[in-house]
């Protein structure tokens, strides 16, 4: 009766959630080992909107720019640009304050469009007033402290236009400025306010392309294209510990985290690496990171501005949660310029709409949250009891079976480790479960396995002392019976000896049809390589294979390599013909094949730590198989070792070319086909 009850408790429970997450406007997603996004559960819903007029304010907020929380208690500091005000509302969303001016040697002065806030655990406020190029540092009871104006030092161009934009104050009192056009970095100010230097300067940020045209462009052509230059930074924050974090417009290394010498710490160890944001087929996609903030748990809230999301990251890099859009629903954007955190909430400034949208965590994202922090911290066993819960929710949340895997891995119960490693998609951890499974393994079993090894060499002793010569004469007899079978076995000859044993071969009337069973085997051992080869040197999901796709992979590259070099050496006073080019080309992938079954078996025994061991055999394969293609080269078409190399290079071009060719054609093909539906369609809609 008990778990009956229990039961019927959880499935309400999942109901509520369901109802729950329908409401939330926006698509969520995680990233999968390939970052692809794979639906996930919501980690934050919109809880409420806060506007002027919700305030009581006489005016509603004019392209606020920046929004700042003081985590001292809760209040909540707007930069209200348009307005040239500071809005201060309390953590209970009431009207609090509005600060309009500060007063200096007895006189009033005004604000001229603030763009930036940060207030310092001791209240002190600091405010980027952008059109008066300053920075205003104002004390808790609003008097003036002092003024930050344009640097001053050697390094400061005469003609140089100060534009303060963002600015964040390090624990020890610091103050680091964004300023408009400033690309060698931030602008870093002594806790009085005089200038000390730039600070954690950006790459220059190369494309290719524009490489390529400066090498064949004339100085003069070159001097009209656009310069190489750093790129500037959009934001600018910092954490409790007084870590300096900023943002900057770029493919990848958007989000840095920066040390005293200014040089960028940020663990990347997720399996986004160094990307943050949207990502299309594994790269970013160009969005715009316009602000950045950290909670108390160092976890990292990335706004996008362009997109209208916020993206959550660990400490470790790691992928947590997406949440936002663009719209007009509550919850998503017309355009958020800046975001912060104070408890388990996340405020978010919309610049177009003039409001705040407070997030909190859903059911499934506060399990998470949590379970991150004891995960981070190294307290896995607090971490696995939620996250079993999580991977109750979200069968696809990878983190979750990651930290599971952890756990096992520290309580060295490698075998389960391993499982949750491999559903987690996650190799590093899969290896090291591996390597401590195997020295368990061994240690149990170490006595057997070499009992079970001198048993076997005895017996292959035995067997070959007392029965290789009647052996022997019996494999001679049924190949002279069975001259097919004699042809397949011939493989192994000419992979030792392929100069004789292609000439040979060229002489056996079966050679097509053994050239055929071995290519059935060679397709054989590359789709048992894909499917079998242990998790963590299988970029592969089994499961999603195709053995159609499987069988062309082996195919296509073959025939296309048979035809274009019969092609070739025909115009190269060949002698072979495409059939002795086909036969030579099959028996020469043979070796790599061959050895793809050793490595497949010894990828379950291999870690990563000895990978070198493991991609040992795709050498080998690769550097054998090649020797043999030459040989019979030389042989089959009266070749120098030169002129088939030569051939070789020309036959990979063709290759190329015809790949080319081939995706230009399908390209062709599908507009043209898109183009028949889209008239279907038309004529559909007029009849209809």
């Amino acid at each position: 009766m008990k778990k009956v009850k229990l039961g019927a408790k959880f499935l309400f429970l999942l109901f509520l959630i369901n109802i729950t997450f329908a409401a939330i406007p926006y698509y969520t997603y995680i990233y999968n080992e390939r970052r692809r996004p794979v639906p996930s559960l919501p980690g934050f819903e919109p809880e409420k909107i806060i506007s002027g007029d919700v305030l009581g304010l006489d005016s509603g907020f004019s392209a606020p720019e920046d929004l700042f929380i003081d985590k001292t208690n809760g209040d909540i500091y707007i930069a209200d640009t348009g307005n040239n005000r500071i809005v201060v509302i309390d953590k209970n969303y009431r009207l609090k304050e509005i600060i309009d001016k500060f007063v200096n040697n007895s006189k009033e002065y005004t604000f001229n469009a603030p763009t930036g806030l940060f207030i310092t655990r001791d209240g002190k406020i600091y405010i980027a007033d952008s059109k008066n190029s300053r920075v205003i540092v104002l004390n808790k009871d609003r008097s003036l402290d002092f003024i930050i104006g344009r640097p001053v030092g050697d390094v400061i161009k005469s003609d140089f236009v100060y534009v303060p934009k963002k600015v964040a104050v390090d624990n020890l009192g610091r103050v680091y400025v964004v300023a408009e056009n400033v690309v060698e970095g931030l602008i870093q100010f002594s806790p009085t306010g005089n200038f000390e230097r730039f600070f954690g300067s950006n790459r220059v940020e190369v494309n290719p392309i524009e490489l390529f045209w400066r090498r064949v462009l004339t100085r003069k052509q070159r001097a009209q294209m656009v310069l190489f230059i750093p790129i500037e930074y959009r934001n600018v924050t910092a954490d409790k510990d007084g870590f300096i974090y900023g943002c900057v417009r770029a493919w990848y290394d958007q989000i840095k985290r920066l040390n005293a010498l200014g040089d960028n710490i940020i663990k990347q160890e997720g399996r986004t690496g160094n990307m943050y944001g949207d990502l299309y087929f594994g790269f970013t996609v160009r969005g715009e990171i316009v602000d950045i903030a950290v909670d108390n748990s160092e976890n990292l809230y990335v706004l996008d501005g362009r997109v209208g999301r916020i993206f959550v990251y660990n400490t470790l890099g790691d992928f947590l949660f997406v949440a936002g859009d663009i719209g007009n629903q509550l919850g998503t954007f017309q355009y958020p310029t800046a975001i912060d955190v104070y408890g388990d909430k996340v405020f978010v400034l919309d610049e177009n709409k003039g409001t705040i949208t407070v997030f909190k965590p859903t059911y499934f994202g506060d399990l998470v949250l949590q379970a991150n922090s004891y995960y981070v911290q190294g307290y896995y066993g607090k971490a696995a009891e939620i996250w079993k819960e999580v991977v109750k929710l979200d069968a696809n949340y990878d983190l979750a079976y990651i930290g599971l895997g952890k756990n096992f891995l520290h309580e060295e119960k490698y075998k389960e480790a391993m499982i949750n490693f491999r559903l987690g998609f996650y190799p590093n951890g899969y290896s090291k479960a591996l390597r401590g499974f195997r020295i368990e393994y061994m240690r149990k079993n170490f006595a057997k396995i070499m009992n079970s090894i001198i048993i076997l060499i005895l017996i292959i002793y035995l067997t070959i002392k007392y029965f290789g010569k009647s052996f022997k004469r019996s494999y001679e007899k049924f190949s002279k019976i069975h001259p097919l079978f004699d042809t397949v076995m011939f493989v192994f000859y000419v992979i030792l000896h392929p100069f004789d044993g292609f000439y040979e071969l060229r002489r056996k009337k079966e050679s097509l049809k053994a050239s055929l069973i071995l290519l059935g085997f060679i397709i054989f051992s590359f789709i048992v390589k894909r499917i079998m080869t242990a998790f963590h040197f299988n970029p592969y999901r089994p499961e999603e294979l195709n053995i159609f796709l499987e069988v062309g992979r082996v195919l296509i590259p073959i025939l296309a390599w048979v035809v274009i070099n019969w092609s070739v050496t025909t115009i190269m006073d060949g002698k072979a013909k495409m059939k002795e080019i086909f036969i030579m080309t099959v028996y020469s992938i043979f070796p790599l094949a061959l050895l793809y079954l050793p490595q497949t078996l010894l990828s379950h025994i291999f870690t990563l730590d000895e990978a070198a061991f493991y991609y040992l055999f795709d050498t080998v394969g690769s550097l054998w198989a090649l020797w043999v293609i030459f040989a019979g080269m030389m042989e089959l078409q009266e070749y120098s070792l030169s002129k088939a190399i030569g051939t070789s290079l020309v036959t990979l071009a063709g290759i190329i070319f015809a790949m080319f060719i081939g995706m230009v054609f399908f390209a062709t093909i599908q507009q043209f086909i898109r183009f028949v539906y889209m008239i279907y369609l038309e004529i559909k809609y007029m009849l209809g």
